[in-house]
């Protein structure tokens, strides 16, 4: 009864400790196991409402801010300004809306409520719509992406809309991780599994890296690196992947590069 009361209050911390009879130290350890779950769960909670504030924070922040500059009129002095804070605005409203939809995306995939619409696709053509959409940005830190999607056609059966969420997550963090003057490979290719083929996609750049720690909880959710991304992007990749039936890891060599790996059932 004292230990029912301490969680009611929020104390999951104490454990029962009933020695006879044994259907009452079954039921102690019931008890506990779920104390424990529950510690899990108020963790995670808190984790997740300390990160949503830092991330709403600061955008929210940079948005008053330019906004209040615009209606004191300051803008209006100085015409670079002028045409500068819209543009910040614009920018931030983006990363808030791209953050709240992830953490939607992701809400959904651990109810089990993620709708999948499967169909016949062409991996080498996704990669490569995906590879145009950075193509700013490589051009603009003078990146080397060398061609190495097959001529041959790699069709798998997929739902696009996400399989693309997921390869253009992983060239997003490999652009945002290669230095200038650096190199983002793109591979895919057929890998047979042990009853079915499978297509197999890479991703690699010479980035940083990541420590061994790091590489520990890399698909974890709010995992973030050097400070960067809302930390959900990978951790909705691995939903992704698992829900096709593929499997998704990570390899890397800290101050040499990452590479990421994911599997998708070939059609």
């Amino acid at each position: 009864m004292k230990g029912t009361r301490a969680i009611a209050r929020g104390d999951f911390e104490k454990h029962l400790e009933i020695d006879s009879p044994p259907e009452i130290h079954e039921l102690a350890d019931a008890f506990n196991l779920m104390c424990d779950k529950l510690k899990e769960l108020d963790d995670m909670k808190d984790d997740f409402i300390a990160h949503v504030s830092h991330e709403l924070r600061t955008p929210l922040t940079v948005i008053r801010e330019a906004s209040d500059l615009l209606f004191e009129g300051m803008a209006e002095a100085k015409e670079g300004k002028q045409v500068k804070l819209p543009a910040i605005i614009r920018e931030e409203c983006e990363r808030l809306i791209a953050f709240v939809n992830s953490t939607l995306n992701l809400s959904k995939m651990n109810a089990g409520m993620m709708e999948y619409l499967p169909e016949k696709c062409n991996i080498s053509s996704l990669i490569r719509e995906n590879i145009l959409k950075i193509q700013p940005v490589v051009d603009k830190k003078n990146i080397t992406v060398p061609n190495r999607i097959p001529c041959d056609l790699l069709y798998a059966k997929v739902d696009i809309e996400k399989i693309g969420l997921v390869i253009g997550n992983l060239l997003g963090n490999a652009v945002k991780f290669t230095p200038e003057g650096g190199e983002l490979t793109v591979s895919a290719y057929y890998s047979k599994g042990e009853k079915k083929k499978f297509i197999e996609i890479a991703v690699s750049d010479t980035g940083c890296g990541i420590d061994d720690n790091d590489m520990k909880h890399v698909f974890s959710k709010f995992m973030k690196f050097k400070g960067k991304g809302t930390g959900l992007g990978l951790s909705i990749a691995k939903n992704i992947v698992n829900a096709h039936g593929g499997e998704i890891w990570a390899k890397s060599k800290p101050g040499k590069g990452s590479s990421f790996y994911f599997t998708v059932p070939a059609f």
